[in-house]
């Protein structure tokens, strides 16, 4: 017996433009919004601890907003992939620099 992946949902490849638009604009306006919104504890901390209090969330979005923009282009899975997994890296950074 042979199984075939999943089909993908109707609504998902109907919209796909305008879901990866909107993910791009949203994924962009909190990257530029979490440059200036920055915890306090990064006052309280210091070095790549800091930095990364700072700018980590930052780097998350901005990486979600250029695998939207790859999702727009058509790139492959795998650009895709990669730039959503450093998304998830940048924020798993960020919230070990914080909870430390």
């Amino acid at each position: 017996m042979t199984t075939s992946p999943a089909p993908r949902p109707r609504f998902v490849e109907r919209h796909r433009t305008a879901l990866a638009v909107g993910g791009l604009v949203v994924s962009l306006g909190l990257a530029v919004l979490w440059l200036f919104v920055v915890p306090e504890r990064a006052a309280s901390t210091t070095g790549v601890q800091s930095w990364l209090i700072r700018f980590g969330h930052s780097i998350c979005w901005a990486l979600l907003a250029t695998t939207a923009a790859l999702v727009l282009a058509r790139a492959t899975k795998r650009a895709i992939d990669v730039t959503a997994w450093a998304a998830l890296a940048a924020y798993a950074a960020f919230l070990a620099a914080t909870l430390l």
